[in-house]
């Protein structure tokens, strides 16, 4: 294992879930999965060694790498101080207000996935290119009834079309993770089903995960007693999906259901 100049020396943090894709034949394989040409600007999250930034400047017109942690970021300064097609940001990509991107290409930390995912379900791009952990990859393409299925499954299957493009065994990371990976491609849905209250969406596929096995006629009771202070047990045998468990229900019946519980709700 050998890290490029000016990086030799540096100490991978696991504060920071640094795992450097140390795989040229594999980096080279993720940047052609984007598809990318010169009207591109692509969003790097986590550029760590600043490899994939390169070959990404290569066929892009524009890289905007974010970088948290500050001894990175300080060397991808210096790595690309004569590159002008690449930005380093440093910060937090969940808090930053970040100039315009058309595609996402990253090694994403592993610890930021989840709200990662949840973060791209509320931005307009064309499509995403991530490599992450093979486990949460599976989470992303679960079905229902799976015990994989889960808030992080619907959210994003309501969102965007996920498609698993390849597989990345650990030895090819530095420093080596106790698991393998995955590179998934993201693509915006065209025509997603049209739901009455994105945020009531979320708020109802979070608080019925929270009691996944329960049926889901007793979950929504929960969430509707917080939701408006009282329970209308017809109006729970109304819009309930009957006899399923939360974590049976597929995400058109989650929809569905958002949309039937905005209707009475409003009305």
């Amino acid at each position: 294992m050998h890290l490029p100049s000016p990086f030799q020396g540096f100490q991978p943090s696991r504060r920071y879930g640094q795992h450097f894709l140390i795989d040229r034949k594999f980096r080279k394989r993720i940047v052609d999965y984007a598809c990318l040409d010169k009207h591109d600007v692509v969003l790097e999250v986590g550029p760590g060694d600043g490899c994939l930034t390169s070959l990404l400047a290569e066929n892009a017109g524009n890289v905007i790498a974010v970088e948290k942690d500050p001894r990175l970021a300080k060397l991808l300064n210096r790595k690309f101080v004569k590159q002008h097609k690449v930005k380093i940001i440093e910060g937090d990509v969940l808090k930053l207000q970040l100039p315009k991107f058309n595609k996402i290409v990253s090694n994403l930390p592993y610890y930021i996935s989840s709200k990662f995912m949840l973060f791209l379900t509320k931005k307009t791009f064309e499509m995403a290119i991530l490599t992450l952990q093979k486990e949460f990859v599976e989470k992303l393409i679960a079905k229902s009834g799976a015990s994989n299925y889960g808030r992080i499954t619907v959210v994003v299957q309501h969102k965007m079309e996920v498609k698993v493009l390849d597989q990345i065994p650990r030895e090819f990371f530095y420093p080596r993770p106790k698991v393998d990976s995955a590179i998934v491609r993201l693509i915006p849905k065209s025509n997603p089903n049209k739901l009455f209250d994105e945020p009531l969406f979320e708020d109802l596929v979070r608080a019925l995960f929270t009691q996944r096995r329960r049926k889901a006629d007793k979950a929504l009771a929960h969430f509707l007693r917080f939701k408006t202070g009282s329970l209308d047990r017809a109006l729970v045998n109304e819009v309930s999906p009957p006899g399923l468990r939360v974590c049976e229900m597929t995400v058109e019946e989650f929809e569905e259901l958002s949309n039937r519980v905005s209707l009475t709700l409003g009305s």
